[in-house]
């Protein structure tokens, strides 16, 4: 079935297995049908390998293939690949329509990883390489193993998480490993991630960069005094310069007529407030995919730090876990070379049965709270285990 057949309808979540594939952005949803027959691949990402995959496909009898991924917050690692043999698309219905999830697993245990307070030493850590003058934001992370008493259903949380992430990049994408011939993934990835890298529609590129957040509150006068207030965080929009400078030095060897605004707006998903700056640029070389991009932008200073290098080492040497494919790349991508790469932000490694595995970050920078980190990664989580449990 092509995309074309497929009519426009509700959400297409419903009896979604795993190792399927869903991806929904703000205006198109795109599922999968079965796993037998998919072209898989466990390997790093080139532009030759992706090449590969693709002639396989049509090789296959795939008419019109669109290749799903996940690629490692570390680019040097494999990333996982999926081209569906039977894939179904269709607009966005109207978030309202998502229906209440069903009942839920319970939780038998949580263990954090690492503990709350080593975490807060971490970033204590952090500030102490500020002061030495080499790195000026490092964004770490914690994650939290978790075991339910069932198996989660797929249709349920996805329906809840499109609910609470109406204007984001909601997946449950399989990650596949070795030689990618497994009857089923070793694992899938399940989120909703706020934050688009790049979108690439013909010549047109959209890049969408998130850094300095605050959490939101009941409390209506409260809340809004808490979006005025990041507006104007001199922490928050130092934090965010660094991003948005960053990004656009690269898009520089990459773009023509780039839109940049003077200066981020607000915006809001249903637990954080969060400093956007919306990107639009023309490519020099109408070539170039929208999965090369987002690897030339990545890892951004949103999701490692700034400068970039400083922050990857100083991460690989703070944080006592392997991020894998958190705060990496999810998304699709035609043959021709359109598509759209999110981070993979609001997300958690689930094993297909009862374990899995959140994670959080936060940016850190010269006058961070250790606390704030904490609360901020841990409202980060609770926001995803609200859809699970």
């Amino acid at each position: 079935m092509t995309a074309q057949e497929q009519p426009a309808g509700g959400w297409m979540v419903d009896g979604l297995a795993h190792g399927e594939v869903f991806f929904a952005s703000p205006t198109l949803q795109q599922r999968s049908h079965g796993v037998q027959g998919a072209v898989r691949a466990h390997e790093p990402v080139s532009a030759d390998g992706i090449r590969r995959l693709f002639a396989r496909a049509r090789e296959a009898g795939i008419a019109q293939p669109v290749l799903f991924g996940l690629v490692p917050f570390d680019t040097a690692r494999k990333a996982s690949f999926t081209i569906a043999p039977q894939l179904q698309a269709a607009p966005v219905p109207p978030r309202g329509m998502a229906a209440p999830a069903g009942r839920r697993p319970a939780v038998l245990q949580r263990q954090p990883v690492p503990a709350p307070e080593v975490y807060g030493d971490m970033v204590r850590k952090a500030l102490d390489l500020y002061e030495q003058g080499d790195v000026r934001k490092i964004v770490l992370s914690r994650a939290m193993d978790v075991e339910l008493d069932a198996p989660i259903a797929y249709a349920d949380v996805l329906r809840d998480l499109l609910r609470r992430n109406a204007h984001g990049y909601t997946f449950a994408v399989p990650a596949w490993e070795g030689d990618a011939a497994a009857d089923k993934p070793a694992a899938v990835m399940l989120g909703a991630s706020p934050e688009l890298l790049v979108r690439r529609e013909g010549d047109r590129v959209f890049i969408n960069p998130l850094a300095g957040s605050i959490p939101r509150v009941a409390d209506p006068a409260e809340d809004q005094a808490r979006r005025e207030g990041l507006a104007v965080s001199e922490k928050d929009l130092r934090e965010h310069g660094y991003v948005v400078s960053d990004i656009v030095r690269i898009l520089r060897d990459h773009c023509d007529d780039l839109d940049v605004p003077e200066g981020p707006s607000v915006i809001g998903t249903d637990a954080l407030w969060h400093l956007s700056t919306f990107i639009t640029g023309r490519l020099k070389n109408p070539a170039i995919s929208a999965l090369e991009l987002a690897c030339a932008l990545h890892p951004t200073p949103a999701i490692c730090g700034f400068p970039t290098a400083q922050a990857f080492a100083h991460i690989q040497a703070l944080e006592p876990f392997d991020r894998e494919y958190f705060a990496g790349l999810v998304g699709w991508q035609r043959e021709g070379g359109d598509g759209e790469w999110a981070l993979t932000l609001r997300c958690a490694k689930y094993d297909g049965d009862r374990r899995l595995r959140l994670y959080a970050g936060a940016g850190t920078v010269a006058g961070s709270d250790p606390d704030s980190e904490i609360r901020e990664t841990a409202m980060k989580m609770e926001t995803f285990m609200r859809a699970i449990a």
